[in-house]
C-alpha cells in the first residue's frame, strides 16, 4: 500500500500510495504507515498515481499524512493523481490542500 522512494539528487522523497485506500483498509495503511516512522527529512511528494480507489476515510488518512509533514516543516505536494482519485478529491474539496507537483517528464 505504500512505499518510500528517497530523494534524489533535485527530486523530493516520496511516498507512493498504491490499491484502495478506503474504510476496509485504511487500518492496514495506517499501521502500515506508522511502521515506516521516523520519515527522512522532505521535502515530500505523495504520488496518488497507482491508488485505484479513494473514500472519505482514506482522504482523511492524506490529511493527516500531509498536516504531519508540514506540522514538522516537511513541505508536501503530490504528484501523479489517479484520475478517479483527482475527482474525489474534487468532490470532496480537497484539492486545494494538496498543490500538485510539477510531472517529470
Amino acid at each position: 500500500m505504500f512505499s518510500l522512494i528517497s530523494a534524489r539528487g533535485d527530486i523530493p522523497a516520496q511516498l507512493k500510495l498504491t490499491g484502495e485506500l478506503t474504510l476496509n483498509e485504511v487500518d492496514q495503511a495506517r499501521a502500515q504507515l506508522l511502521a515506516l516512522l521516523p520519515l527522512p527529512t522532505g521535502p515530500w511528494q505523495l504520488d496518488l498515481s497507482d491508488l485505484n480507489e479513494l473514500d472519505c476515510a482514506g482522504a482523511q488518512l492524506l490529511l493527516a499524512i500531509q498536516r504531519g509533514l508540514s506540522s514538522i516543516d516537511q513541505p508536501t505536494t503530490v504528484s501523479r493523481v489517479a484520475p478517479g482519485v483527482h475527482e474525489q478529491l474534487i468532490l470532496l474539496n480537497l484539492e486545494s490542500l494538496y498543490p500538485a507537483a510539477p510531472d517529470e517528464d
